[in-house]
């Protein structure tokens, strides 16, 4: 999908909880009602596909190469708005090349091609605008549809909530904007991609806090135009490849080339001083000398933006270095477990999510406690505190090196205006369960970074001590789970390494041994990732590194979740990839390559160490009632760290999840089964005592229990 009209008349559109209300509750007495679409109804026809209803789910899996059901739908009277077909999909492998044929006899000419069915490993709202084929919908009659999902067998995917409707208001004045949009973004991605490769006549080597002042440090490397440089600084909101502009309060300080082409910029700055805010950047410009309207001076760059590199040594605690992990036990979802079982399995790592919406408020509100937080005063949810310091606290008590997943969840729209400042991404679609965070607007921004200064204080020593900050999840997966709407690849990453630096420099200026790692799926080299929904791991890592040559290379981390090539089958030995490193994915039979490349130099960090990696989530499926899938879950245990012990860079796999859910669209993940009231925390699978067994003596016998196929 490249061009505006596919892009307008194909977006994936996404009902509020208003309109679903209106869906539910509407008389299907008018002919522009919301009507409901029966997937499960006897006069639905199915080719390549099977189909089982349970309660209000459909659930489908594709038997051959031309799988699609046909339905009826009512007569769609012409409108201003248009006619949308919309559903809940629940499809953990995506489904390329959907096609809907409009009414019999099935021909080419009346096909349209719909988006690809992203990759979803939860519900998500998927919708296709029906007034692309505007010359075949019947105004005076209903009509038979056909629709096709793709050309692949062994799809399996759930549908429910399917309706016919009309455009509501949001998606009608997001469609009007769209086509102004899309230019403007597209415009703005190839300005970020240019200023990555701009060589630019100033270089800044070097910016560290003292404890009275902050030095900067940088040297000419080309032809200079003008004598008339200064070092400004750069906001939270600032896209570093715009220009920027000054104003009256703005810090600026004059830049002076020695002789020897060197200079150093010393700015005073106390310990509250905003100049040593979390996310401030430096840059050397010319600043014009013409006021615009609104009392502002343009720039023109002659550095690029650069980072701080070294923070004041008093300002951090004095903390023992994180424990050493090489290939260490770990888990996801500690609270499902009794601080007993985290022992029984003798892990070393653990995982916790931290909700930030909510956790920090600018105004006083019930249940909300003062706190000062680098000398501003805020409000402490007390409540989500105590919650999370549970939460840590039970994983530190058991010796583990902990880790926290920064998480926003996605509300709506409406909530989102009723909270400001809002850490929710304004342009974030209601698709994504999480979203990025607010960099937008100024005081939302001054809010994230106040809630990280919060997080890395309180988190930083003792049984609260939380060394390893996995910065949101699955980036590359950014539709469903860091959503900022549908954006190129360059305006998604600026946005997201601004947040990926601010988590590292609130987190290692009071903890110097902590570390901000960026959260990638397995999925690595995608053919043809949806667009500006999906983006290529590979390409994102690239990216990375070129931002740490250009703005200033600091120590981030990989949290890599290497699930099996399918997420239904545990044999992932069996996984068809490849051992290069154009691979479309990296599970664990092939991250051997990822673990050689991450050695390479030009990926290691500024002290010349291997970056760590943490494999921070993922797991086998297997069914309770499954023998067979039981017993390659248990295998699957042992494979993995048969595995990742080559592989040095890992310092934990964290296992996801201990306890089956009922939330994870009839995946069965767990080393537990389902929870009950006479089990709730459910019963052991034979994958439990294998997780158990590994690295104990008793590992031999209980390996010995099952037949190992990659040992043959």
């Amino acid at each position: 999908m490249t061009s505006v009209r596919k892009f307008v008349h194909f977006a994936v559109l996404i009902t509020f909880a208003a309109s679903a209300i209106s869906i539910a509750t509407a008389q299907e007495d008018s002919p522009t009602s919301p009507r409901t679409i029966r997937f499960d109804d006897e006069s639905t026809q199915l080719h390549d596909l099977t189909r089982e209803s349970v309660e209000s789910e459909v659930i489908f899996q594709t038997t051959g190469n031309d799988p699609y059901i046909t339905f009826e739908i009512p007569a769609t009277p012409i409108k201003d708005r248009h006619w949308v077909l919309g559903m809940d999909v629940f499809c953990a492998e995506g489904i390329r090349n959907l096609q809907l044929f409009y009414g019999k006899p099935w021909s080419e000419k009346r096909r349209v091609d719909l988006p690809h069915l992203s990759r979803s490993e939860g519900w998500t709202t998927y919708a296709c605008d029906l007034s692309l084929g505007q010359e075949f919908l019947r105004e005076d009659a209903p009509l038979w549809l056909r629709l096709d999902f793709g050309n692949a067998a062994n799809r399996r995917f759930r549908i429910r909530n399917v309706v016919l409707r009309l455009e509501n208001e949001f998606e009608l004045e997001k469609r009007h904007q769209k086509a102004q949009r899309i230019q403007q973004l597209q415009q703005l991605d190839e300005q970020i991609a240019s200023y990555y490769q701009t060589q630019f006549p100033i270089e800044i080597t070097n910016v560290r806090h003292d404890s009275d002042q902050i030095l900067v440090d940088g040297k000419a490397v080309g032809k200079l135009s003008t004598a008339n440089l200064s070092l400004i600084v750069r906001g939270l909101t600032d896209v570093s490849a715009a220009s920027a502009k000054v104003g009256s309060r703005s810090i600026v300080r004059p830049v002076r080339i020695k002789a020897d082409g060197t200079f150093e910029v010393q700015i005073p700055a106390t310990p509250h001083s905003s100049l040593r805010d979390t996310g401030t950047r430096f840059q050397v410009v010319s600043i014009s000398s013409q006021v615009d309207s609104d009392g502002q001076r343009s720039t023109t760059p002659f550095s690029a933006v650069h980072h701080v590199d070294a923070y004041d040594a008093d300002e951090a605690k004095r903390l023992a270095p994180t424990p050493t992990l090489q290939a260490a036990k770990g888990m996801t979802c500690l609270s499902e477990l009794t601080p007993e079982h985290v022992k029984e399995l003798d892990l070393k790592h653990g995982s916790v999510n931290i909700v930030l919406n909510g956790l920090l408020s600018t105004t006083p509100r019930r249940g909300y406690e003062s706190m000062m937080i680098r000398g501003r005063e805020l409000y402490i949810n007390h409540g989500a505190m105590k919650h999370l310091d549970r939460r840590v606290q039970m994983g530190r008590d058991a010796g583990l090196v902990m880790a926290g997943i920064l998480l926003i969840p996605n509300t709506s729209k409406a909530k989102r205006r009723s909270e400001s400042p809002s850490l929710q991404h304004p342009d974030a679609d209601p698709a994504g369960a999480y979203t990025m965070p607010n960099l937008v607007d100024e005081e939302s921004a001054k809010l994230y970074a106040a809630t990280l200064d919060f997080l890395a204080h309180r988190y930083s020593e003792g049984n609260l001590r939380i060394d390893h900050w996995i910065v949101h999840n699955e980036i590359d997966a950014g539709w469903q789970w860091t959503n900022m709407g549908e954006v190129p690849i360059n305006v998604y990453l600026d946005h997201y390494f601004r947040s990926l630096r601010m988590v590292d420099a609130a987190t290692r200026r009071v903890n110097p041994h902590a570390r901000s790692f960026i959260s990638l799926t397995h999925h690595w080299n995608l053919h043809d990732p949806p667009h500006w929904r999906w983006y290529r791991s590979k390409d994102i890592i690239e990216a990375l590194i070129r931002h740490g040559e250009v703005e200033g290379n600091f120590a981030w981390a990989l949290a890599h979740h290497p699930y099996p090539e399918s997420l239904w089958e545990s044999d992932t030995w069996n996984d068809d990839v490849e051992f290069s490193m154009n691979a479309t994915m990296f599970t664990l039979k092939n991250w051997r390559v990822l673990d050689d490349y991450l050695h390479t130099s030009r990926m290691r960090d500024p002290d010349g160490n291997v970056r760590a990696v943490l494999l921070s989530e993922q797991g086998f499926h297997a069914s309770e009632t499954n023998r067979e899938s039981l017993k390659q879950q248990a295998a699957a245990v042992f494979y993995t760290f048969d595995q990742i012990q080559r592989c040095s860079s890992v310092l934990a796999f964290d296992y996801h999840r201990p306890v089956d859910s009922r939330s994870e669209g009839g995946l069965h993940l767990g080393l537990r089964g389902l929870g009950s009231p006479e089990h709730p925390r459910g019963i052991a699978k034979p994958a439990w005592e294998a997780y158990k067994s590994i690295g104990t003596e008793f590992e031999s016998e209980v390996r010995s229990q099952y037949e190992l196929p990659w040992e043959r």
